[in-house]
């Protein structure tokens, strides 16, 4: 499909992502010789991420307009942080029916690149926002409003409960988008669901063999058990059918085999929400180790026997 092809579908307008040079090298206009079609520009810096459920929009800060108006996105260079947005941009603009050229993935999913996925297949997200640090600094009057207080800063691919902060005041907020400290931690700013805690339930293919309740007693939002958190098993025959389907269909958006899915019940309205889907959830150590093993390992042998009966030759499965 050529470029005046590609155009075609909706709106004429190209955006041209970190296309300085061409911009300062070249009329707009004349960058791809189409006379019947306007050249924008942007920074991977001036994409603003607003994620909600069936309200998810990703948009030019300097101008204002939503990606998904664009006929085509252009990535033109990879300077940092792009590489970290470019999943999140890609699952957006895919789901809106827009063609990117340069904008496929090729770093891991990130916690922005999970909740824009999820929200997008109306999973049950926090309302989430993702802006440069450039403009974090001036922006907490929006963040709260649009948030509530308090809400939670964390780094885009933190783990374990660490560079994650419970924003209740703006000089919570200033203290972290300024420091130098974490001048190259690239900040989600989330809604905090008030909730008794975390619930971690680990999928294996369609099943979620193990739940486990976390919670702190120190006060602290966070109930890793990295951060202090207390674990307790739960029955998964006697937990919510429909938060297990939750998870499942979370792992499998995120196209986990084997996925630790990180929830947590509204304390009010009991409303269910994803926080987290992590591929590599620890298994073989932490709480409840000989349980999470035992579940692995019943797995594994699933998968080896269905990969044996598919080898072998027709009308010998029931003599084996």
């Amino acid at each position: 499909m050529s470029v005046p092809d590609l155009l075609s579908v909706g709106t004429r307008d190209l955006l041209v992502v970190n296309g300085e040079v061409f911009r300062s090298e070249h009329p707009s206009r004349k960058l791809l010789e189409l006379d019947d079609a306007q050249v924008f520009f942007c920074g991977i810096e001036d994409i603003r991420f607003d994620v909600g459920i069936g309200q998810t929009r990703v948009s030019d800060v300097s101008s204002g307009r939503d990606l998904a108006d664009f006929g085509l996105i252009q990535v033109a260079s990879y300077p940092r942080p792009t590489a970290t947005l470019l999943g999140a941009v890609s699952a957006y603009l895919e789901h809106h029916g827009r063609p990117a050229i340069g904008a496929a993935p090729i770093t891991a999913p990130t916690k922005l690149y999970q909740v824009v996925v999820l929200a997008q297949n109306g999973l049950s997200v926090p309302d989430t926002i993702y802006l440069s640090r450039k403009y974090l600094p001036t922006s907490f009057v929006e963040v709260a409003d649009r948030l509530g207080m308090p809400f939670v800063l964390k780094a885009m691919n933190g783990s374990g409960g660490r560079l994650n902060f419970l924003i209740e005041t703006e000089v919570d907020y200033l203290r972290y988008v300024e420091d130098p400290e974490f001048a190259e931690i690239s900040f989600l700013a989330q809604e905090f669901i008030p909730n008794n805690g975390t619930f971690r339930a680990l999928t294996f293919g369609r099943e979620v063999p193990i739940v486990m309740h976390r919670c702190n007693t120190d006060g602290s939002h966070l109930t890793n058990t990295e951060q202090g958190g207390h674990a307790t098993l739960f029955d998964v025959d006697t937990f919510d059918a429909e938060v297990l389907a939750m998870a499942t269909r979370a792992a499998e958006l995120m196209g986990c085999g084997i996925a630790g899915i990180n929830l947590v019940q509204h304390r009010q309205t009991r409303q269910w929400y994803l926080l987290e889907v992590s591929s590599s959830p620890a298994i073989g150590s932490g709480s409840f180790a000989a349980e999470k093993t035992r579940a692995y390992s019943s797995y594994l042998r699933r998968k080896l026997t269905h990969s044996a009966s598919q080898d072998c030759p027709a009308g010998t499965r029931e003599a084996s």
